[in-house]
């Protein structure tokens, strides 16, 4: 896991320029609005190349490549799995979009995207290299942030003349209804609020700190990060046991928008005799809000919490646990006509595990090495996952009719040797 925890460091300007028509350390991964497209943040974790990407997957292709393959038909470019014979291995250049590419910073970690209505949307991706936090825009057929790489009006680093947003930006949420990104910093328990207007630039608006403790070494940090349905934030902890609140503050007189803390209730549903664990990696909501899913490293566990309205605020209550890999990263919901289904992914072990809340851990399925992130698409049916130490983006097969649910049925990308 080496190559995630670099940062502060930036590719020489002499470095090769990074191509976008190929995956390098993918990390961070979303499906748009519109769930035609896949945007992936190749990170340069090597620092083989003077920056990232943030690549563009048409999804359109890899649906008509899957329905080829049920039917025995292997495009070129492809070839069955020797391992898996449900599985076809394609290269990347199939399905990617170099023309609506661009390119970014060092060490991206996450994606979150905000639907800007009419097909546009607008991206939010923490860059650990500067650090910075890029902005891009999406209006249905390219990515924009100032030319071919983002300009500096698009990495935001500054809070003002005098200071910068702290170091390791991490995750990433947006506010559905509020106009607003989060964004979290896994070395000093900080959040940083982006203020975010459909027709105008994204700006910083507010950093908050200490809103964790420190442990005994003297190591804090906010890590996973979700908004709730009508604005409440959601913040985990890298070393406290326990979930904060806030929510975005709107002056009268059109100034920029501010964070305020709120209640904050403690991960003790697991843990020790007594209850209590930390180092949440990942917070996402169930459709409508009412119900939260946290992913924690210690214990490693997936906690679910009751955060349906109570005199209007949300009732924070835990409500069960399933036992995970020791190094989760990510968390995906793909909600259902059987409920929510929960998609887990194992950096360490390669893995993804597949919930289902309602009964027991349904499927432990082996995706690629390095399984970093994971997004999906409730409208096709598919699950995608980045394996960080292979370049490639394992797709699942999620529909609940489907004989291979939750097997990778396609892998984008030929793995790299170790």
């Amino acid at each position: 896991m080496a190559g995630l925890v670099v940062a502060g460091c930036t590719a020489s300007v002499d470095a090769v320029q990074a191509p976008v028509d190929r995956l390098f350390f993918p990390t961070g991964l979303a499906v748009s609005p519109a769930e035609n497209v896949l945007f992936v943040a190749s990170a340069n974790s090597d620092l083989q190349y003077n920056g990232g990407t943030i690549s563009v997957i048409d999804l359109e292709l890899v649906d008509q490549v899957i329905a080829g393959w049920d039917l025995g038909e292997i495009p070129d470019g492809c070839a069955g799995d020797p391992d898996h014979v449900e599985t076809l291995i394609c290269e990347e250049s199939l399905f990617l979009r170099p023309e609506a590419a661009t390119r970014t910073g060092n060490f991206a970690t996450a994606i979150a995207i905000q639907d800007r209505g009419d097909g546009r949307s607008r991206l939010f991706v923490p860059t650990r290299g500067d650090p910075s936090i890029t902005w891009l825009d999406w209006d249905g057929a390219a990515l924009a942030c100032g030319g071919e790489t983002c300009d500096d009006a698009h990495r935001l680093a500054a809070i003002d003349d005098d200071s910068f947003i702290p170091d390791e930006p991490f995750d990433a949420a947006v506010g559905t209804a509020g106009q607003f990104a989060i964004v979290s910093h896994l070395t000093s328990g900080a959040v940083t609020l982006l203020d975010s207007p459909p027709d105008a630039p994204a700006t910083i608006a507010d950093v908050t700190s200490g809103l964790f403790l420190s442990d005994s070494n003297g190591d804090v940090g906010a890590s996973g990060v979700a908004v709730r349905e009508g604005g409440t934030i959601y913040v985990g902890s890298s070393h406290e046991d326990r979930v904060q609140t806030l929510s975005v503050g709107r002056p009268v007189n059109g100034a920029a928008p501010f964070l305020l803390q709120g209640d904050y209730f403690f991960l003790d549903g697991v843990g020790g005799n007594s209850g209590g664990s930390a180092n949440t990696r990942a917070l996402q909501f169930g459709r409508g809000g009412d119900r939260l899913y946290a992913v924690n490293r210690e214990p490693p566990s997936l906690q679910i919490f009751d955060t349906s309205l109570d005199a209007a605020a949300p009732r924070n209550r835990f409500v069960g646990a399933f036992d995970v890999c020791r190094v989760a990263s990510r968390l995906a919901v793909l909600p259902g006509t059987d409920g929510d289904r929960l998609y887990v992914t194992c950096f360490q072990d390669g893995q993804v595990y597949v919930i289902d809340p309602s009964a027991v851990v349904a499927e432990i399925v082996t995706v690629g090495r390095g399984a970093f992130d994971v997004a999906a698409s409730p409208t096709r049916g598919r699950v995608y996952v980045t394996n960080f130490l292979e370049d490639t983006i394992a797709v699942l097969e999620a529909r609940q009719d489907s004989p291979l649910r939750d097997r990778v049925v396609l892998r984008i990308g030929t793995a790299r040797d170790e």
